[in-house]
């Protein structure tokens, strides 16, 4: 096969000079230090930002979700699902996958806690570098009196998963037949489900806010329970939308658990590696950077074409490409197969080309 023959600058130069890797004792007291969490985190929102300025857009949607890292480090506590874990929350701005918040925490943690908090982060982190956050959705846990006020008062369009409680089963209840209308999917196809809206509040909101809620039929009803149908309720303050575009528009955040996955199990960031609640904070943080570092590279140094591939997918077609590193003439030369040549000379032109925004 042909081989094509690269020219390294500097930089590469310096990188194939390394030395090895300090060992795992000192990378373990590098990540007891608890300083270096908040180091990360200003590298993190840094580089967040500059992703942020450079993507071109001005509007975006914020999706929160916690997950679970799953041990049997004898520090863990039980999580609602019966096991011991570590749960992190963390915060995505969906427009770009770009992970903006992060907060590990014990198993034991509720998922709502935290969340305000991003929420404001986020907002802040926008504003800064004259972008707007318009959107925020979350699941039922964010559904709560301090996060709809947080969204009301910083001009935020929410959309978050309701709790069935009492006043909102009520509310179903008492719906009225003819209120029910159809769900069409983008198609026009009908989904089997129909939707219908209400107007509710909870006790320490500001405002009143939209119920849209669903049904469709139960394939298999309960044998106490007089009731033919499931709900699904999205509480909204989205007063520019038609309700069938919101419910659209709310179950894009599904995505959220497919960035969770992504950092989890393609960075590897599904194993606690100590005991220590701040080390493993500051190891998924190494994770977050990771994971946002690859996302800038990407959008700005790859084709569209690659926005959509998983790390596994550029591990395969990208990193594991092979080349040999060679002096000649006092230059050093990457020879790589004629194959990957225009791939990465056009790597190479991108990042030495001046950022545009």
């Amino acid at each position: 096969e042909d081989i094509r023959e690269i020219e390294m600058d500097e930089g590469l130069r310096k990188i194939c000079e390394l030395k090895k890797i300090p060992g795992s004792d000192a990378i373990g007291k590098w990540l007891r230090k608890t300083e270096n969490l908040a180091g990360l985190k200003t590298t993190n929102e840094r580089l967040a930002a500059e992703i942020i300025r450079r993507s071109g857009k001005d509007n975006f949607t914020l999706d929160t979700d916690a997950t679970l890292i799953k041990t049997e480090k004898e520090s863990a506590e039980m999580n609602y699902k019966g096991f011991t874990a570590f749960s992190v929350l963390l915060s995505f701005l969906a427009d770009l996958d770009l992970c903006v918040g992060g907060d590990y925490r014990n198993g034991a943690a509720h998922a709502g806690v935290g969340i305000k908090e991003q929420l404001k982060q986020a907002d802040e982190l926008l504003k800064t570098n004259k972008k707007k956050l318009k959107y925020f959705r979350s699941d039922s846990a964010g559904y709560s009196a301090d996060v709809l006020n947080a969204c009301a008062d910083r001009g935020i369009i929410f959309t978050i998963t309701a709790d069935q409680d009492a006043a909102v089963k009520r509310i179903i209840v008492e719906m009225k037949e003819k209120s029910w209308r159809k769900l069409f999917d983008e198609a026009g196809k009908d989904t089997g489900r129909e939707f219908a809206v209400a107007v509710h509040c909870l006790e320490k909101t500001k405002e009143p806010f939209t119920l849209i809620i669903q049904r469709w039929q139960d394939p298999q009803p309960k044998l106490f329970e007089n009731n033919p149908y499931h709900h699904y309720v999205i509480a909204t303050n989205d007063y520019e939308r038609e309700a069938d575009t919101i419910i659209r528009f709310h179950n894009k955040r599904g995505n959220a658990e497919n960035y969770n996955k992504e950092i989890k199990s393609g960075f590897g960031m599904d194993y606690a590696p100590s005991q220590e609640l701040s080390a493993n904070a500051v190891y998924f943080e190494i994770g977050i950077l990771a994971y946002n570092l690859t996302i800038a590279v990407k959008r700005f140094f790859l084709e569209e074409s690659w926005a959509a591939k998983t790390i596994a997918t550029l591990r395969w077609q990208l990193i594991f490409i092979a080349g040999k590193v060679i002096e000649h003439g006092r230059q050093l030369i990457l020879k790589v197969s004629e194959y990957y040549y225009e791939l990465l000379e056009s790597i190479r032109t991108k990042i030495r080309a001046p950022a545009t925004a």
